[in-house]
């Protein structure tokens, strides 16, 4: 969503201090939300687009398998090909398991660039 002078809106939706909607201040950035955005909500969690997002918070509840690794992966790689596939190339994804640590490395390029750039997730269970 862009603001009325044609920045992008900030994610999470904020006020900034000069009483305005915050924006960021790149489309890197604003990529950068958009990935954030699709990967933390849950599938059914967007009343109106319940086949949003990758799913990536409810790993905190899962047990950490192999399974849950390949799972993730196809269901990240599968988000984000329906939803930011224009936007963004994804050049790796890394998804691995130890003990009870779950590392998720998401290397991306922004289209219409050359800049690559790297996201990691991490979850530790107990």
């Amino acid at each position: 969503m862009r603001a009325p002078n044609g920045d992008h809106l900030a994610f999470p939706f904020h006020v900034a201090a000069n009483g305005r909607s915050a924006v960021v201040d790149s489309l890197e950035g604003h990529v950068r939300d958009e990935l954030m955005q699709l990967l933390l909500t849950n599938l059914g969690e967007r009343l109106f687009l319940p086949e949003f997002g990758g799913g990536i918070r409810r790993l905190v509840f899962e047990s950490t398998d192999d399974t849950l690794g390949a799972m993730t992966k196809a269901s990240i790689t599968q988000a984000i090909s329906q939803w930011l596939g224009t936007r963004i190339t994804l050049e790796a994804l890394d998804v691995s398991i130890q003990d009870t640590t779950i590392t998720i490395d998401l290397q991306y390029q922004i289209a219409g660039t050359q800049d690559s750039r790297v996201v990691r997730f991490q979850r530790k269970g107990g």
